[in-house]
């Protein structure tokens, strides 16, 4: 069902990847777990996973949601091979995060705490994306 797709979820916060952890693993969803924006594009350079969403803290140490965005678009060409949907999923108001990352490409910005269902439904939405671009 998932298309070779995996979640990624980068926040800082235990608690936070726990519950993420627990919804998806509650609907089957592969999924992969990175403490900040560094450890997820370590994470994006090595996996053999052509199709990823990450669900993406803002506020985190070493590398953080904004830089992670950053880095993704000055450095494209290092991903060219695979789908990466972004997710931002963060405390932060919506248009703090428009005003600091204007012209970011994200699929969704989800108000935390999220939900079980949402969550699910996005998971679902990227992976319709994934597979009408194939």
């Amino acid at each position: 069902m998932f298309n070779n797709a995996i979640t990624l979820i980068v926040d800082d916060e235990h608690l936070n990847r726990f519950l993420m952890r627990k919804y998806l693993q509650t609907y089957d969803v592969p999924f992969a777990e990175a403490t900040d924006g560094q450890e997820a594009v370590e994470f994006l350079r090595e996996t053999t996973h052509d199709k990823i969403v990450v669900l993406l803290d803002l506020n985190m140490p070493v590398m953080d949601g904004y830089e992670f965005l950053e880095y993704l678009a000055n450095h494209y060409l290092e991903f060219r091979d695979k789908k990466i949907l972004v997710v931002v999923v963060s405390a932060s108001d919506y248009t703090i995060f428009r005003k600091n990352a204007p012209h970011a490409e994200i699929l969704k910005y989800l108000p935390k705490p999220v939900g079980k269902e949402i969550l699910y439904e996005v998971i679902l939405e990227a992976n319709e994306y994934f597979k009408a671009t194939v």
